[in-house]
């Protein structure tokens, strides 16, 4: 497991590049029906990407089941994806110990690094939990990689970046004749 202690110290981590495309990523739920990042087009996606046995993950989806409860109203869905070497035996477990309310599921390590474009030769490790935010046009516009600041206050933050990607973007001011 890739947890380091200074997990939630406020490094400064360059986030990926944003805002970009969102590729589609397929997840897997045991006994359900596989389900695609993509049907969430539309919404606000808060993708949160954990290891099921990681206390600092367990601990951001208790977050993210309020935040989903919050925000549902607003066009927001959270969605989870765990993706540690056991995620397929470890991910029932997870489930039926935190029951989140939102879209949850895992996949592989290949399929996450393949989606966030993660070169360990370059990006180094691949720290957990793990954050995008995905626009409703399907637009990564925030990249929080597990080593950022922005896990130390968790629910404050996530709900800073949703309330400030709800804001209606400004119109331009009227050009005069």
């Amino acid at each position: 497991v890739f947890i380091l202690t200074s997990l939630f110290l406020a490094c400064s981590v360059p986030a990926a590049e944003t805002p970009r495309p969102s590729p589609d990523l397929t997840m897997q739920r045991g006994g359900a029906a596989p389900f695609q990042l993509s049907q969430f087009r539309g919404k606000l996606v808060a993708l949160s990407f954990v290891h099921t046995t990681c206390s600092h993950c367990q601990d951001l989806t208790r977050i993210l089941k309020v935040i989903q409860k919050d925000y549902a109203a607003r066009n927001v869905q959270v969605v989870e994806c765990a993706f540690e070497d056991d995620a397929a035996t470890n991910f029932p477990m997870f489930l039926k110990a935190l029951e989140p309310n939102f879209a949850a599921g895992y996949t592989t390590i290949a399929a996450v690094k393949k989606y966030l474009k993660w070169n360990d030769a370059t990006d180094g490790i691949l720290m957990i939990p793990y954050m995008i935010f995905i626009d409703a046009r399907g637009i990564i516009r925030g990249d929080f990689n597990g080593k950022d600041g922005f896990f130390g206050e968790s629910d404050k933050h996530i709900r800073a970046e949703l309330d400030k990607l709800l804001k209606p973007a400004a119109k331009p001011a009227a050009r005069k004749k």
